[in-house]
């Protein structure tokens, strides 16, 4: 058994079922489950910390998924890692982990998620939406703010796979964090930028 540690809140989650999307597809005869953190920042929670000394004791496979972030977040990769690696041994604890979106690069899951978008197939959905983006980050007020936020990664992403024409089953599934990912008519997870999290998956899942 491999017990995937990630920072999502529960399976209702864009992360968990995009990575499901991934092992299903790539890895489908590995066991797995994954152990939901609610945030990065409960990784040496004693919660956490008794969940992965006892799927050690039990010989499971312990593995740790999170956001490098960047810069302006607190965070990147450098800080991220070393923070990883200062936690570990304080703790006594060893596991493998992977920082999105490469293990090396700033950043988090929904460069990712984004480039595995279809912008082949949606390339009028993504022009539209960055003149948009472009319109309301200019529209300023009296005194030169920003009259509007733009759409985070996030909601970029969720509004493109909530454009799309599809049924009320594919809809309902919307709002519980499954995005279709399975459905190549609007993501491709044979992409170059998930390779680096493939490899990661295939040295590291038992």
């Amino acid at each position: 058994m491999n017990k995937i540690f990630i920072e999502a809140k529960n399976k209702n989650t864009v992360e968990s079922h995009f990575l499901q999307a991934i092992i299903d597809l790539f890895f489908p005869e590995k066991e797995i489950e994954f152990i939901y953190m609610n945030g990065i920042g409960n990784l040496f929670s004693e919660t956490i910390l008794n969940q992965i000394s006892l799927a050690k004791e039990n010989n499971e496979q312990v593995l740790v998924l999170a956001d490098a972030d960047t810069i302006s977040k607190g965070y990147g990769y450098t800080k991220r890692q070393k923070e990883i690696e200062t936690g570990m041994q304080q703790h006594g604890i060893q596991f493998s982990y992977f920082l999105y979106p490469n293990n090396q690069d700033d950043g988090d899951i929904e460069i990712l998620i984004e480039s595995a978008a279809r912008h082949d197939l949606h390339s009028v959905f993504f022009d539209c939406f960055h003149d948009y983006e472009k319109c309301v980050s200019g529209a300023k007020d009296a005194n030169g703010n920003p009259l509007y936020n733009t759409p985070n990664p996030k909601g970029k992403l969720h509004t493109y796979i909530s454009s799309q024409q599809l049924t009320k089953k594919q809809r309902d599934k919307l709002g519980s964090g499954d995005w279709l990912f399975d459905n190549p008519n609007y993501w491709d997870l044979n992409i170059d930028k998930l390779q680096s999290l493939k490899d990661f998956l295939e040295i590291s899942l038992k």
